[in-house]
């Protein structure tokens, strides 16, 4: 089977190194940015490190290929599609957009690649390719799934559908990097006020044994029906925690916006006297749609 790459990143390298160790020999790949007085050695010496051979362009690189992983910036994730579109005769492949567009991209994407009657895979890795590499869980939906699932399972990848339409993949990721990405600011914020205060032992410690006192589920579920019931007194609380933040110089922006979700969610609440308490989180965000 012929893999081959569109962008040679960190992404499509960790991915191909992984594969050519399952015994894949035929990888391809095409970087614009090989040429690159900076970038470009890198390119290269991944390319040589994982046994890929580099071609000059993307004419070259769609010749015989089975599965193309397109590995490109989201900003850059239409035009590269468009310039593959326009160097397809009768090739016949599976196109795989690991991307992190948006949904509404990938469908753009889908509905080009029809035309020149090419299957799609809107493929969403959800975790950290270096660990993992060719094995990183991946959600994939588009009109290619089943095919790709089918190719590539083989290999050891790790691959679940979650649906047939373009963009549902890439939902999920995206949903999941609001939680993820505005997790490290929470501990950013919350570590630099400890460190400021001297605390951050004691805090880490207490954060440690509330947050692995249950199942990931059992405190999603207790926190936000929680704070549905407390919305407004846990809102007036992080007023103390955003004076203290102000007064030590350190930036209160999440502490701020949770404050404001907080007090979003109350008055939707106080809309709804009828419920004194919440089953688990759906029941509150059903509040937010009546």
């Amino acid at each position: 089977m012929n893999v081959h790459f569109l962008g040679f990143g960190e992404a499509a390298y960790e991915l191909a190194k992984g594969l050519k160790e399952e015994g894949v020999t035929s990888i391809r790949a095409y970087d614009v940015m090989i040429d690159h007085e900076t970038f470009g050695q890198t390119i290269k010496e991944r390319a040589e490190q994982t046994g890929v051979s580099l071609v000059k362009s993307i004419k070259e690189l769609i010749k015989e290929v089975n599965v193309l992983f397109v590995a490109v910036p989201a900003s850059k994730a239409v035009e590269v599609n468009e310039a593959v579109c326009a160097e397809i005769q009768n090739e016949s492949f599976l196109y795989v957009d690991v991307s992190a567009s948006s949904p509404a991209i990938k469908q753009q994407v889908q509905q080009n690649l029809e035309q020149k009657h090419i299957k799609f895979v809107d493929a969403a890795m959800l975790g950290p390719l270096p660990v993992y590499q060719h094995k990183v869980p991946i959600a994939a939906s588009g009109t290619g799934t089943n095919e790709f699932i089918a190719k590539m399972s083989p290999l050891h990848m790790s691959i679940k559908a979650v649906g047939s339409k373009a963009g549902d993949a890439s939902a999920i990721k995206l949903v999941r990097s609001i939680f993820m990405k505005g997790l490290v600011g929470l501990y950013l914020e919350t570590l630099e006020a400890a460190e400021a205060y001297h605390i951050s032992d004691e805090v880490i410690s207490s954060l440690e044994e509330t947050m692995n006192r249950q199942p990931f589920v059992d405190t999603l579920n207790r926190l936000v029906t929680g704070s549905a019931v407390h919305a407004e007194r846990r809102a007036f609380e992080l007023n103390s925690s955003i004076a203290m933040l102000q007064e030590a110089g350190i930036n209160s922006d999440l502490s701020h916006a949770s404050k404001e979700r907080l007090v979003e969610l109350a008055g939707i609440v106080k809309n709804h006297p009828e419920k004194e308490s919440f089953a688990n989180w759906k029941e509150v965000l059903e509040l937010y749609s009546i």
